[in-house]
């Protein structure tokens, strides 16, 4: 073999350090090019000024290269003998895309070994390791625990936000219902979950609603080791193998969350120091597109403030691609959910692909039988690429997936986000019960939301038309309170997408459809209209990136310092953390609640009596909260003598203006539907009874006692109003169980108002009575078709508002609309409702 290197006058020759210098020398393919400006930037600064950073967020737009920038970093430290360097991905379907840009690019990599074993070119610092985020997240992780682990130099988390929902579901314990483990940790806590609500236990234990209940922290305290031995009898199944040994030190410190179909158990705090490859690797780099919030790697990953603060970014490009937002709805009344997804769910021939994005399978059902497609977890990646490969010509419907699908270029010109996104995990669902208005949960729905934008453009040259449906979801797009949490490039493109709503108001013509008018703007952004690009590109040169001090980052830091004080046993501490958050950031009352909560849970091992007196004032900040140990009294809605017409008026002046008024309607209209969850369902139901002008309640909520709505204070007449909202359309009969329920409540009623005048209605898809059951007092049905009887009416009601100035309007011309729109006590009395039959 020849040696060149004797003519090169040297040999040994100098590995390149510099990412730049390295792309250069690589052995590409020939159809790669040379480096983007925005890599080269980034790659050139991360050089010069951050390589001895522990923390760093590198921010780029989709489509600008992440992939690449990550793996040069990386190799740039194998070139200064600084590895091992290990490169983690969300899922197995991108470690292969991942392995296949190293391949392309001619990156040193290795994947683990065909028994699973890691690589030694891996260990001695050759190559980059490419794997996904399981392998190292789990409690038999191959790169060890706690003090016996692999030493890791520098790690890379591509799209890691997609990691961290990840990694948490790494950690949960999952049990279902069929399981042995499930009837037993049922009986353990039966007491104690009786307590938080005896109707939503007996649904749990009927199965046959999704009520989730989580068992209150001071009875898994209290018996530890019952759970420990009902669990570590199983600790082998596939269920707990790959987490117990994380929690079985610790399970004091879990949360525990019980529905119909199974337990999930799960730290209160990641415990990602237990991964000390990771922990005590010399730099840890995470990957993040700039539409997302950072704040969650405090936490989740134990990053510091200032690393979220100060993300690596490319201060050239303020914004990529072309989104046209279109919220019909606000374009025009009609174009409502229904009508959209009856035209887009429809199978038409169209030359690229269409794609709607919803939050749950029972809203895929309505796309599923007009004629689309429907992705499930089994064929999801084979539908995606059969829609990449323009074999799928029908609507494809996704459910719940809002990160880690490209759908670049023709493969979805066209996306559909249908309804606010859907929190899956028990914990998640748990958290945005008790927190509707907090920071916390709003940050992590904008996420999602802009994640599910983010999937039709993929790069700085792609185009998609984006339709926003979907009452609650167009209310957080639109509304003042809740749109300040998308990034500023989304934010701007709300802005234009309410502007195009205007604008199209102008072009609506008597003689066409509003439908017309939207295919129209569909149009101009597919076939490319070049009024509407340089209009796109003009406002979006005018993002405004000045960031705001945000509060979250100090509270999540100070929750993460309270939770590592709990583990270390100073619980002293923890308090001290959560009171400062109290004193000093919090100042909405349910929000305090939440944190009261945690408070009493770390008090609870220092004083069960000062834990308690907490937990009571948690309870009585937010009904959501667990109902204390020494219980509460129910508090009698008394009939106050004071005019419907002056609470109907308190109740509009609460919103600025009609468009802010009709927002919030549509949303609680929107929840007030059957298929939506219960927690919704019924929280609208008690605000459709404030703005009637009633005084509205939520016993079984509130007081864990009586039905799940009560009315009163209009003609001294109550409304007891039972919700069965997650029924399924096609059930037949009311089963004795909901009978024998409604039968309890009717019997609260007597016992706590005695013979006051009630109206009794079971809110149910069908009115036929199982022959099993029986009513013991007088009990109407309102099915589907006399509850959208009901939201027409409402609409139309706050329809006359429009024209009006709130302060001018009569108490009689109220009362005259009320009387019109049907919405007067006979009216509410006998239109909605109707008689039972016996099976």
């Amino acid at each position: 073999m020849v040696d060149f290197k004797k003519k090169l006058g040297k040999t040994q020759i100098d590995k390149k350090t510099d990412p730049l210098e390295i792309y250069n020398s690589l052995d590409r393919r020939s159809i790669t090019g040379p480096l983007r400006p925005a890599q080269s930037r980034i790659l050139s600064d991360w050089f010069s000024n951050h390589q001895e950073d522990k923390d760093l967020i590198i921010k780029l737009h989709t489509g600008e290269g992440k992939t690449l920038i990550g793996l040069l970093i990386l190799l740039s430290k194998i070139n200064q003998d600084e590895g091992p360097c290990l490169y983690i991905c969300p899922n197995i379907y991108l470690v292969k895309q991942a392995a296949l840009e190293a391949q392309k690019f001619g990156i040193p990599f290795c994947l683990l070994e065909a028994d699973n074993q890691i690589p030694n070119d891996f260990l001695d610092g050759k190559k980059i390791l490419i794997t996904h985020v399981q392998v190292l997240f789990n409690g038999k992780s191959k790169f060890g625990l706690d003090h016996n682990y692999i030493e890791v130099s520098n790690i890379i988390l591509d799209d890691s936000h997609a990691c961290i929902d990840s990694i948490k579901s790494s950690f949960t314990v999952k049990i279902r219902r069929e399981h042995l483990l499930y009837n037993t940790i049922l009986t353990l806590f039966e007491d104690d979950l009786k307590e938080q609500g005896e109707g939503s236990f007996l649904d749990i234990k009927a199965n046959i609603y999704n009520t989730l209940i989580v068992i209150p922290y001071w009875a898994w305290i209290d018996k530890k080791s019952d759970v420990l031995s009902a669990l570590s009898a199983y600790s082998d199944t596939v269920e707990l193998t790959f987490v117990w040994p994380i929690i079985k030190n610790q399970l004091e410190n879990c949360q525990a969350f019980i529905t119909a179909k199974g337990i999930e158990i799960v730290p209160l705090f990641i415990p990602i120091n237990s991964f000390c490859s990771f922990s005590k690797a010399n730099q840890r780099i995470l990957m993040s597109a700039t539409t997302q919030d950072d704040s969650f790697f405090i936490k989740g990953l134990g990053f510091n403030v200032e690393a979220i603060k100060k993300p690596l970014i490319n201060p050239e490009q303020t914004w990529s691609g072309e989104k046209m937002l279109l919220i019909p709805s606000l374009i025009d009344d009609s174009l409502d959910r229904d009508l959209v997804v009856s035209f887009f769910a429809k199978p038409a021939e169209r030359p690229f692909g269409t794609v709607a994005l919803v939050s749950s399978f029972r809203t895929a059902d309505q796309y599923e039988h007009i004629g689309s497609e429907i992705a499930n977890s089994q064929n999801i990646f084979d539908q995606v690429s059969a829609l990449k490969r323009g074999e799928i010509t029908k609507t494809l419907v996704i459910v719940n997936r809002y990160d880690g699908i490209d759908l670049p270029d023709e493969s979805c010109r066209i996306l559909i986000i249908d309804s606010m996104p859907f929190f899956e995990s028990f914990c998640d669902r748990y958290e945005e019960q008790c927190r509707v208005n907090s920071d916390v949960i709003n940050v992590k729905l904008a996420q999602r939301i802009e994640q599910g934008l983010g999937r039709s453009v993929r790069g700085e040259k792609d185009y998609s038309a984006i339709l926003i449906i979907g009452e609650s979801l167009v209310k957080f797009v639109k509304s003042v309170r809740t749109n300040k949490y998308f990034s500023a490039q989304t934010r701007k493109q709300i802005e234009l997408g309410l502007e195009i709503a205007e604008m199209a108001k102008d072009e609506l013509k008597a003689d066409e459809t509003a439908l017309k008018v939207v295919t129209s703007l569909i149009n101009q952004s597919i076939k490319r209209d070049e009024g509407w690009k340089e209009f796109y590109k003009e406002e979006m040169n005018k993002i405004d990136n000045i960031s705001t001090e945000n509060n979250i980052y100090t509270v999540l830091q100070l929750e993460k310092e309270a939770e590592l004080a709990n583990l270390k046993g100073d619980n002293e501490a923890a308090c001290k953390k959560i009171q400062n958050i109290l004193d000093n950031y919090v100042q909405e009352v349910a929000e305090r609640g939440w944190y009261l909560q945690l408070l009493a849970r770390y008090q609870y091992f220092i004083s069960k009596s000062e834990s308690n007196r907490l937990q009571k004032s948690a309870f009585e900040s937010n009904s959501q909260m667990l109902k204390p140990k020494d219980g509460i009294s129910y508090k009698k809605l008394e009939f106050i003598n004071e005019n419907r017409i002056k609470r109907i008026k308190q109740w509009i002046s609460k919103f600025n203006s009609y468009s802010e008024l009709s927002l919030a309607i549509d949303s609680i209209l929107g929840d007030f539907s059957f298929g939506v969850n219960a927690e919704k369902f019924e929280s609208a139901t008690m605000e459709i009874g404030n703005l009637l002008g009633f005084i509205s309640q939520r016993p079984d909520k509130e007081f864990r006692k009586g039905p799940d709505n009560l009315w009163c204070g209009v003609e001294n007449k109550f409304f007891l109003i039972e919700c069965k909202s997650e029924v399924d359309d096609s059930r037949e009969e009311i089963s004795k169980h909901e009978a024998g329920q409604m039968n309890s409540h009717c019997g609260w009623f007597e016992s706590e108002y005695s013979d006051s005048s009630v109206k009794r209605i079971l809110i149910i898809p069908t009115r036929k009575l199982s022959y099993y059951g029986d009513f013991t007092h007088d009990v109407e049905i309102m099915r589907k078709n006399k509850l959208n009887g009901l939201k027409k009416n409402i609409k139309a009601y706050s329809k006359e508002f429009r024209t009006f100035n709130i302060n001018e309007i009569s108490d009689e011309k109220f009362q005259e609309l009320l009387n019109t729109h049907k919405l007067d006590i006979t009216s509410l009395e006998i239109e909605y409702t109707e008689k039972y039959t016996k099976k």
